[in-house]
């Protein structure tokens, strides 16, 4: 029988589901779905997931994918999921949601001065990998403390998204160690909940799961929700991914030391493999856990690269459709430079302890003028915003270099890589090979990986890396790359006054 894979991704805007094919790792059908996020104040500071729509559009999304499935041929060998990081869930005794609240999340403002009176940046950083205090589980579970006492004292269990995903589909309770990395509430360097901060802060030991390893078997989808979806099959046995980050990780490729995964999405962090944990001393660059056991991770990001393209995509070319495409071609039309236009929207080098100033977003650009013949154009703008993120990305990556102790190589996915014009420019601003994977939906693929592994399908990764995977490889043009070395000097230049606008 045709053996297929389903997945689910919670990202940072939507629900997304995928039928993989389990050979090829090609997704075969897929559903995206916008998720609902409510504010809670004016601010916009606090807010929360509606959870029961989240489920019904998880459930509804599978159901989607599956329309077609012909269960008299075809056969599904197994589900995987990973969600969005910092994202976590507070359930009740009963199983109840308190609290499920996303990434964007940042309660945790009026509560990071009791971290702060306990510990310092250093010893926080030191003990987690993770700043700054106020967008973490840890700042939330405070908040609660302090401002819910009635709804902290119900809490029971301490989720992340993915955790609580799992739960949903299984009706078991336990956490990985790579999403629980990411609430800084775990021990980066043991890999073990912190019990020096949660006898800190007089939590509760019993509310933080048991880990299994990524990859592994949490148990079978309950026969309720199979049935829901008319499926014949008795057992379809639910990996444990973890975060969509580091199922992105695996599905591009990026699992052995020295290796750089560059994830080009919403944001688009960079991460450095490595095989032990590296604590910038700077407390800037995060340390946390890759979805693989003994790996680690150095992590810079971007900021909002995605999110300021989708902007850009948005407000100049509301009647086009496939503007993707057009971009594309303007890519190809326009040199390096873009005809000394600058835009300057948001992607830089990662730096959390400036989290208050608010960014301008600006274009800069020659004025028309009675002089000038070649004014700038919708092309240029578009080659512009592209340079600015591959820019921010250069930076990020410079900086992950100073980490690597062994030869690096560079990998990306992510929506973004789908553009041939901007993964070659991306090599040529970095000055280095870039390989990209032929299926860009490496966050479906990372957990279909798991998957084929769990059931032993193939022995690890790398097996599969090897034996399935095709990359499209972006090398340098030397002259390009030389000229993006200047044209980079005269953006930052340029940036360093904007910042000062």
């Amino acid at each position: 029988m045709d053996e297929k894979i389903l997945t689910i991704d919670i990202s940072s805007k939507s629900v997304k589901i995928g039928l993989v094919n389990a050979s090829t790792l090609e997704t075969e059908a897929w559903n995206n779905n916008d998720h609902v996020i409510i504010d809670e104040d004016m601010d916009g500071f606090a807010k929360h997931f509606d959870m029961n729509d989240l489920w019904n559009k998880i459930l509804d999304g599978i159901k989607e994918v599956l329309k077609n499935f012909d269960p008299d041929s075809q056969r599904i060998i197994g589900l995987s999921t990973c969600a969005q990081r910092i994202a976590v869930v507070f359930l009740d005794s009963k199983g109840e949601v308190i609290y499920g609240g996303p990434n964007k999340d940042v309660r945790g403002l009026d509560s990071a001065y009791m971290i702060d009176d306990e510990f310092s940046d250093e010893e926080m950083f030191e003990l987690t990998g993770h700043s700054p205090n106020l967008v973490f589980c840890l700042a939330r579970l405070l908040w609660y403390q302090e401002e819910e006492e009635d709804q902290f004292e119900k809490i029971h269990t301490v989720f992340t998204l993915d955790d609580w995903l799992v739960y949903k589909l299984t009706g078991v309770i336990c956490s990985d160690a790579s999403s629980a990395a990411e609430t800084q509430l775990l021990d980066i360097k043991n890999c073990t909940w912190s019990i020096k901060l949660i006898e800190a802060f007089d939590l509760n030991p019993e509310w933080f799961p048991e880990f299994i390893e990524p990859g592994s078997i949490v148990g079978n989808l309950l026969p309720k929700i199979a049935k829901n979806f008319g499926l014949k099959q008795m057992e379809i046995p639910v990996v444990k991914t973890g975060g969509d980050t580091q199922a992105t990780l695996l599905g591009m490729g990026a699992i052995d030391n020295g290796d750089i995964g560059i994830s080009v999405g919403t944001s688009t962090p960079l991460h450095l493999v490595s095989d032990k944990p590296i604590i910038d001393p700077e407390c800037n660059f995060w340390a946390t856990l890759h979805g693989i056991k003994d790996k680690w991770l150095v992590e810079a990001n971007t900021g909002n690269a995605g999110l300021g393209y989708n902007w850009f995509k948005e407000a100049f070319f509301p009647n086009k459709t496939d503007v993707d495409s057009v971009i594309e071609s303007y890519l190809q039309d326009i040199e390096p430079g873009a005809d000394s236009t600058y835009a300057f929207l948001g992607p830089s080098i990662m730096d959390f302890k400036d989290q208050t100033s608010v960014k301008k977003g600006v274009f800069v650009f020659q004025t028309p003028g009675m002089i000038l013949e070649e004014l700038p154009t919708i092309k240029n703008f578009a080659k512009a915003v592209l340079e600015n993120i591959a820019f921010g990305i250069y930076e990020n990556y410079q900086a992950l270099l100073n980490f690597a102790k062994s030869d690096v190589r560079t990998f990306c996915a992510g929506g973004m890589s789908k553009s041939k014009e901007f993964c070659q420019m991306l090599a040529n601003v970095l000055n280095a090979e870039i390989s990209v994977p032929q299926y860009k939906d490496s966050a479906f693929t990372g957990a279909a990986m798991n998957v084929l592994i769990a059931l032993k399908k193939h022995p690890d990764h790398r097996s599969i890396i090897s034996d399935v995977f095709k990359f499209d490889r972006y090398s340098v043009n030397p002259e390009i790359a030389d000229k993006y070395k200047s044209i980079y000097l005269d953006w930052k230049h340029i940036k360093s006054q904007v910042d000062d606008l």
